[in-house]
C-alpha cells in the first residue's frame, strides 16, 4: 500500500511553482467526452507561460474528470495545472515537505485510487502481449474521446508536440484503408520527428 503523506497537493505545487514565477501566466482547454457507458467526462488541458511576454507556452498537464462528481471542472482544472507543474521537470515541485523526491501523481489523485476497490480477473491469460495490446471493452481512451469530440461537436483537438513545435493533422486514404494522425512540422522529411498515427 502507498503512503499519501508522500504525495505532494496540486496546491502546494501551484503554490511552489507561483512563488517561483512571479509573471507567469496560466490557460486551460476543457473537453467533455461522454464515454461508451454514457458517463459524461471533462478533459482539461493547462498550459503555463513562464511570462507574460512569452510567445508559446512553457509546460502543459492534462487531467480527467467523471462530471458526476461534484465541482468536476474545478478539480479537473487544479490536477491539470498541477500535473503542468510537474512537467516542468524541477524537482522543487516534485517533492515532499522533508526535501524527498516525491512520486509524480500529486495527491488528490492518489486519494482516488485509494478509494477504488481492486477488480481481479478470473480468467488465466498466459500471453502477456494479449494483454498489453488489447483494450478492455467498453473503454474510452483518451485519443478517441479527443476523436469523438472533434467528430460529433466539430471541435478541434490540442496537437500533439514534437521537437519541431506542434505536429500537423494529417488524414487520406490508400490501398490499406483510410488513415489519420500527427506530423512533424519540419520541412525537410528525414530529419521529422516520428509521426503519431490513430489505431
Amino acid at each position: 500500500m502507498f503512503d499519501l503523506s508522500n504525495y505532494m497537493t496540486a496546491e502546494e505545487r501551484i503554490a511552489l511553482q507561483a512563488a517561483d514565477n512571479k509573471d507567469f501566466r496560466y490557460a486551460t482547454e476543457e473537453q467533455f467526452v461522454t464515454d461508451q457507458k454514457g458517463i459524461l467526462w471533462v478533459i482539461v488541458k493547462a498550459f503555463i507561460w513562464r511570462t507574460e511576454a512569452d510567445g508559446y507556452y512553457w509546460v502543459s498537464g492534462l487531467a480527467a474528470e467523471n462530471m458526476s462528481t461534484p465541482f468536476a471542472v474545478e478539480k479537473a482544472e487544479t490536477s491539470a495545472y498541477a500535473r503542468a507543474i510537474t512537467n516542468t521537470g524541477i524537482e522543487k515541485y516534485s517533492t515532499t515537505k522533508s526535501g524527498k523526491v516525491a512520486p509524480r501523481p500529486n495527491r488528490e489523485e492518489m486519494e482516488r485510487v485509494a478509494e477504488k476497490p481492486v477488480v481481479r480477473h478470473q480468467a488465466e491469460i498466459d500471453n502477456w502481449e494479449q494483454i498489453l495490446n488489447s483494450k478492455p471493452e467498453g473503454i474510452t481512451t483518451l485519443s478517441e474521446g479527443v476523436e469523438l469530440v472533434t467528430k460529433d461537436l466539430g471541435a478541434s483537438a490540442i496537437p500533439p508536440e514534437c521537437n519541431h513545435g506542434r505536429m500537423n493533422r494529417k488524414t487520406g486514404s490508400n490501398s490499406k484503408g483510410s488513415y489519420s494522425g500527427w506530423v512533424c512540422p519540419h520541412p525537410i522529411r528525414e530529419e521529422q520527428c516520428k509521426a503519431i498515427w490513430a489505431k
